[in-house]
């Protein structure tokens, strides 16, 4: 389950563009956030994803990435050139080819490498996806989990959404708003498909694994969200809707949580593993915040610069390191949310203040910018975090477990199974 949003100037009311995603896997799947250089590649190159290979392009842009470190393509990202993808998994009555083909994680990518526009990004997820196809797992441990793919593609011109269903598709150009969580949303209104005028593309859905994923719930209160804040939203409105719960507590209810909870292995198995929030500004200019790790709601969103990324960021595999940003942080989320009723009041004001404190100093940069103050204030945001997280592992030794037998007994799985200290 995942939750992305684009947000055009007519909406925020600055001038600038705003992307947000929340990336929802399994549990224990390691989010790696990697700054990929351009690069240039000779005739005749070939390029490896994650199931096939595919001719390589004669140069690709540079990139920013937040991807499940065991395969090539990606969850959300932007470029050089100001494009920005998300993805979201579709559930539909179309199966997936037995032939292994591109994912749509692969897809994300091949679309940021190789799209110098959003309408350029698109063209190319097309064309690929008519070539090759969309299929293989999805999953990391679950590998019977295969899915189709919708697509949120924007840049500082305007917003597009892509929807799929095997090999066919529907794109519908927007310059408000858009936002998808994992439910089909183009029924005719469609402006450019792979079908027939007129053809509704909302009947591939199958509307009973959509509902029970929560789609409907999700992508109203975001809408909702967005809507309320029309012509004054900013990036702190978007972190505050990637950490919206439906109920007082998480994991309640269907999967209904934008800021998502597993709790147990069968119905609320989805994480929120990786988050990002994107501000397009005008001049070529940018603001990239990650939170590097799970549950945007115990964390603060970072500022991240794709000349000087945060060390770490980019290191992990499948179980507990103390060399990766992301494993450090889970030992933290997972003790955290075995005291979650107690640990996630006392961390607001740390997540706030550090928050507040980013947005406001940091300026809309060029990507290639690397200034010892733009450093200073990205790493430092990093830092503090942490030191903030281990200062409340500390503390949680004197906390009592609050999470219910069920998650707990869920939670201390996933320490054991990925060695996660537990205190």
């Amino acid at each position: 389950m995942c939750d992305t949003c684009g947000i055009g100037p007519e909406l925020t009311g600055s001038g600038i563009s705003i992307f947000g995603k929340n990336s929802d896997r399994e549990a224990d799947e390691t989010q790696l956030i990697k700054s990929v250089p351009a690069q240039n590649y000779p005739a005749n190159a070939v390029l490896q994803c994650t199931y096939i290979a595919i001719p390589q392009a004669g140069s690709t842009y540079a990139m920013v990435i937040s991807k499940p470190f065991w395969l090539w393509g990606a969850e959300m990202g932007v470029n050089e050139k100001g494009v920005v993808i998300g993805n979201e998994a579709l559930f539909t009555r179309v199966k997936p080819e037995k032939t292994p083909g591109l994912i749509g994680m692969d897809l994300l990518r091949l679309g940021l490498e190789r799209g110098a526009s959003a309408e350029e990004a698109a063209q190319i997820i097309i064309e690929l996806l008519k070539r090759y196809g969309q299929a293989g797992a999805c999953g990391y441990r679950d590998k019977k989990f295969n899915y189709m793919n919708s697509f949120i593609i924007m840049d500082r011109r305007g917003i597009l959404k892509l929807e799929t269903a095997g090999r066919d598709y529907a794109l519908q150009r927007l310059s408000g708003y858009a936002v998808i969580s994992n439910g089909i949303t183009i029924a005719k209104d469609w402006d450019f498909s792979s079908l027939a005028t007129g053809t509704d593309f909302s009947k591939f859905s199958d509307p009973l694994i959509t509902y029970f994923a929560g789609s409907p719930f999700r992508r109203n209160r975001n809408q909702a969200s967005i809507l309320k804040a029309k012509g004054a939203i900013c990036a702190a409105d978007v972190f505050a809707m990637l950490r919206d719960h439906f109920a007082s507590q998480p994991a309640t209810g269907f999967n209904r949580d934008v800021c998502m909870h597993a709790s147990d292995p069968l119905i609320r198995k989805s994480q929120t593993t990786g988050s990002l929030v994107v501000e397009l500004h005008p001049d070529e200019r940018f603001r990239i915040f990650v939170t590097g790790g799970s549950a945007p709601c115990l964390t603060a969103f970072k500022p991240f610069l794709p000349a000087a990324p945060f060390r770490d960021l980019g290191v992990g595999a499948g179980c507990y390191s103390d060399q990766s940003y992301w494993w450090r942080h889970e030992a933290y989320h997972i003790n955290a949310v075995l005291r979650y009723d107690t640990v996630q009041p006392l961390v607001q004001k740390y997540i706030q203040d550090g928050e507040s404190s980013s947005t406001k100093n940091l300026p809309a940069h060029l990507w290639e910018s690397a200034e010892p103050d733009l450093r200073k204030i990205s790493q430092d945001a990093f830092r503090e975090s942490e030191d903030r997280e281990k200062a409340m592992l500390e503390r949680m030794k004197d906390i009592k477990k609050t999470s219910s037998l069920l998650a707990s007994c869920f939670w201390s799985r996933m320490a054991r199974r990925s060695g996660v200290p537990l205190i």
